[in-house]
């Protein structure tokens, strides 16, 4: 008897102190972010952990002596064991029992070389090849390779000889961060380009680039590991020349005349071509995504991406978007079949200082090579003034499929304002990641420098005509699509005041997240809220940040013409979602306020959604879920409903 009033007893404290463990969460969760370069807590690593001869790696330290590429290593070390297993080791000057032991070879030698002996893991590398570069390959080909508890065994070797490379310096680069070093940056590349060869940074180098117009071609591996690179925009020649394209290999080729009407359930353009490709169609007959508001437009030239085989077959994964009466332009992108890796760099951009409007600088790294890996890339920005021009990216995909982007931290850039289209003050979108006609495009584990909550700045990215977009394992202030995107997935990840915008279709699926935001998802009003497909939010925790009570943010006039029928998600699945309030949330805003009776005759009318199902749903206290306050665009119902009261952890 006495076990069931105790029961009761805790059931009804439970019930009253969940809002403030809740409360005291969301309060540590904001100091952590305001840190900066916050990494997502839901990162999933391949290894539960390191050990040497049976010991924690917890246990040992990182021994090196004094130096830029001792010290660059130790930490290069550091950053791999926790990328593997989310442990951590300390640096120290001081011998220890346990340790990692940093040195270099003095000669001229392309050896690396980690040897267990006597308990204690020993590495050597020369400053020519570079000590960090070593411990990276090690990571990648043996730890990040494995599973379970790494062990280090006395006696275990492994050796890494590098070869077939070229240096800056073997073109003249001083590396001193004064001197201008963009012309030999550029001749590397060319004659690594000419010669297959690898291009090699050196570890300790801080490479100086100016404001000339050229472009630096990447072609074959490169590795920049621990360098240090200043981009300097104070003084450009020509603001629209990227820094760094990594091009393919194979020119485009316009294949208009091949290319005949296509429907959008078409499973071939009709033509064969030279070898696999992404195909860039458009109709300049059509447009699509009339933008509505204070950055209006007349709209684009209908276009779509798709990636097609050398038989003319349409993947499946990307279907055609639109019907195509006309094909006014093809272009296919041939696909590169072999990956090329592009690793480390630590980037600085001395921001420009140009009057605040529309004149967007594209000062960073072009991708249009399809199966690129970029690798622990990092950029940074100083020194934003008052006034300043937007940037379109620093790490910018373009016509290339299945690239990848991980463990790389980005900065988010300070807002500018200036006047819109429709004559009214905006503030300029400035980004730091881009892609645009970017099929099977991967975020996996990466952050920002600055608090993904703080307005000041600029969300992080911003996407056009994009397919099977993925964030996975990021800590960002947003996702987005703007003119676009079928199928997005958000995993594993914490997204800060811009939270999930949305225009496309297919598949959104939002996953083991957390969302910072006014609200978690916000189907983009000046594109008309349109998703048509399903949306999926499973296991995720929502912190609004604004007084509003919905989850999903949709505004549609339903007078305006966006180029397309305007679609609510028609399938929408809840299965685990807490949200931090008290009280009835609603699931959706009211779209148009005015439709609020049948009689109502909307021009361009909103289709709304056709199932909705909830499996958990919870909040702080009192709380339950309901479609929206409109009741007449909304007739569905919640169905299957399993709705508790009780909060759950995503951890």
């Amino acid at each position: 008897m006495f076990s069931r009033i105790f029961a009761v007893i805790m059931s009804i404290v439970s019930v009253f102190t969940a809002p403030f463990s809740q409360i005291s969460y969301k309060i540590e969760l904001k100091n952590e972010l305001a840190k900066g370069s916050y990494e997502s807590p839901y990162i999933v690593r391949p290894l539960d952990g390191i050990t040497v001869n049976g010991v924690s790696v917890e246990e040992y330290s990182v021994v090196t002596a004094n130096g830029t590429l001792y010290s660059y290593a130790a930490e290069t070390l550091c950053d791999e064991i926790y990328k593997a297993c989310g442990e951590k080791i300390e640096i120290s000057e001081n011998t220890s029992e346990k340790a990692f032991i940093i040195n270099e070879v003095l000669n001229d030698t392309d050896v690396f070389s980690l040897k267990v002996k006597n308990g204690n893991v020993h590495i050597t590398g020369s400053s020519k090849s570079g000590i960090s570069r070593g411990i990276t390959a090690f990571a990648d080909e043996v730890l990040l390779g494995s599973q379970g508890v790494y062990d280090f065994k006395n006696g275990y070797e492994f050796n890494k000889t590098f070869s077939d490379y070229v240096t800056y310096e073997d073109f003249g680069a001083a590396g001193d961060g004064k001197t201008d070093d963009f012309e030999a940056i550029v001749k590397a590349h060319e004659y690594a380009n000419a010669n297959s060869l690898s291009v090699f940074a050196n570890e300790t180098a801080t490479y100086y680039i100016g404001g000339a117009n050229k472009t630096a071609c990447i072609m074959t591996d490169t590795d920049w590991s621990t360098a240090r690179f200043i981009i300097d925009d104070t003084q450009v020649e020509n603001r629209s020349a990227w820094v760094f394209s990594i091009a393919p290999s194979q020119s485009a080729i316009n294949i208009t005349d091949k290319v005949s009407p296509l429907k959008s359930d078409a499973g071939n353009i009709g033509a064969s071509l030279d070898s696999g490709s992404l195909v860039v169609l458009t109709d300049s007959n059509v447009k699509r995504y009339i933008r509505k508001g204070a950055n209006q437009n007349s709209g684009s030239n209908q276009s779509d991406v798709i990636l097609v085989d050398k038989n003319g077959n349409i993947a499946p994964e990307t279907p055609l978007i639109w019907d195509f009466n006309a094909v006014t332009n093809a272009v296919a992108y041939p696909v590169d079949t072999e990956t090329l890796t592009v690793k480390g760099g630590r980037f600085t951009t001395l921001a420009n200082k140009a009057a605040s409007e529309y004149n967007y600088y594209t000062r960073g790294i072009q991708v249009r090579r399809s199966n690129t890996v970029i690798d622990g890339l990092y950029h940074g920005i100083e020194n934003e003034g008052k006034t300043g021009a937007p940037y379109s990216a620093f790490v910018s995909l373009s016509c290339c499929a299945d690239v990848t982007v991980k463990n790389c931290t980005f900065t988010g850039h300070k807002k500018y304002t200036t006047t819109g289209s429709a004559g009214t003050s905006v503030t300029m979108g400035t980004y730091d990641i881009g892609a645009a006609t970017a099929v099977n495009a991967k975020f996996i584990n990466c952050n920002q420098t600055n608090d993904i909550t703080d307005i000041d700045y600029w969300g992080i990215a911003g996407t056009n005509y994009c397919k099977n977009l993925v964030y996975d394992g990021c800590a960002f202030s947003r996702f987005d699509a703007h003119q676009g995107v079928l199928n997005a997935t958000v995993r594993n990840s914490v997204l800060g005041h811009h939270g999930i915008k949305l225009i496309g279709s297919g598949t959104a699926l939002v996953e083991n997240t957390t969302v910072l935001a006014e609200d978690f998802i916000d189907l983009r009003s000046d594109y008309g809220s349109t998703w048509n497909g399903e949306l999926i939010i499973r296991n995720c925790k929502f912190y609004p940040t604004g007084i509003s009570s919905h989850i999903i943010k949709a505004e549609n006039s339903e007078d305006h013409d966006f180029g397309y029928t305007c679609y609510l998600p028609q399938k929408i699945e809840i299965d685990g979602l807490y949200v931090h309030r008290i009280g009835t949330n609603y699931l959706f805003t009211k779209v148009n306020s005015k439709h609020n009776s049948d009689s109502y005759n909307a021009e361009y009318p909103v289709v709304p959604p056709q199932e909705i199902t909830v499996k958990d749903f919870s909040n702080l206290l009192f709380g339950k879920l309901s479609v929206s306050k409109n009741k007449t665009i909304f007739k569905i119902q919640i169905s299957s409903s399993a709705q508790s009261k009780k909060s759950f952890s995503t951890k």
